[in-house]
């Protein structure tokens, strides 16, 4: 059966808020089949992922916009600029936890590197961009799962994460550095819709804080794809999840779940 190699998803939904997934595609290109490297796993490319993406941000309630990249984040990453061709870039050399993809040190050939781009990175984009200038949509949150702790060629080697991290490319405090982003007021606001759930999680393991802003991510990869004029007055943000909440309890995932819907409620009902 012929898998359809569409590059993204789009749900289109209700409320006036919209989410993008960039990270929880399950698809691998077959331009870059023939230069994988022979030890690179199904394992080494799930780790790389935003694991629990689709389980946490897909057919909510509140019945947000959903725009959903369909490929391996190791292999092609719209959460990226075009010209960011670093080893963690649009299209990587190595994982997120620092794993060889390629047979080369330098990955693929440029003409099937730029080919990667073309047919499913920039269509990821165009569409994006389509949603962000389509006036019914109000609000934009870009949706992320991280690690418990930071990988080896993380800022934050070794260390224990948040429960969530809200992120709008400011300061600890949730101060935004352009005023296109979202406000110090929305984070805070974010933060304590958590905080009234948090009695609902299961949460006995290891980590640091229940909330943080900007650490260990600013969000400015996601932010920093577009321009301010491109936003809109849509006053964006990024939402990271820590994965060991479901890999500690998987019924975690409810009230994960409800917490999520809720921030989507609050951002539609404009109380941000």
């Amino acid at each position: 059966m012929e898998i359809d190699q569409s590059p993204f998803q789009y749900i289109e939904g209700e409320s006036p808020v919209l989410l993008e997934l960039p990270h929880g595609g399950h698809l691998t290109p077959d331009e870059v089949k023939p230069y994988l490297h022979p030890k690179f796993t199904p394992g080494d490319r799930r780790e790389d992922a935003d694991e629990f993406s689709d389980a946490l941000y897909l057919d909510l309630p509140s019945k947000p916009h959903v725009l959903r990249f369909r490929f391996w984040r190791a292999h092609a990453d719209p959460n990226r600029r075009y010209d960011d061709f670093s080893a963690d870039g649009v299209v990587k050399t190595h994982t997120s936890q620092g794993v060889k993809i390629y047979q080369s040190e330098r990955g693929m050939p440029e003409t099937v590197r730029q080919a990667v781009i073309e047919r499913y990175v920039m269509p990821h984009q165009h569409q994006m961009l389509a949603l962000l200038a389509n006036p019914a949509i109000k609000q934009v949150l870009f949706c992320h799962t991280m690690p418990g702790i930071g990988t080896s060629v993380s800022k934050d080697r070794g260390n224990l994460r948040p429960l969530f991290m809200f992120g709008n490319g400011g300061d600890l405090h949730g101060k935004p550095h352009h005023n296109c982003y979202a406000n110090k007021k929305t984070l805070e606001l974010m933060s304590s819709i958590i905080e009234d759930h948090f009695h609902e999680l299961d949460v006995g393991f290891n980590f640091c804080d229940v909330i943080r802003c900007n650490n260990p991510y600013s969000g400015i990869n996601s932010l920093g794809r577009f321009t301010c004029e491109q936003f809109k007055g849509k006053h964006p943000f990024t939402l990271e999840i820590n994965r060991d909440l479901l890999l500690h309890n998987p019924e975690n995932i409810i009230p994960v779940r409800h917490i999520i819907d809720l921030i989507v409620q609050a951002l539609a009902a404009g109380q941000a």
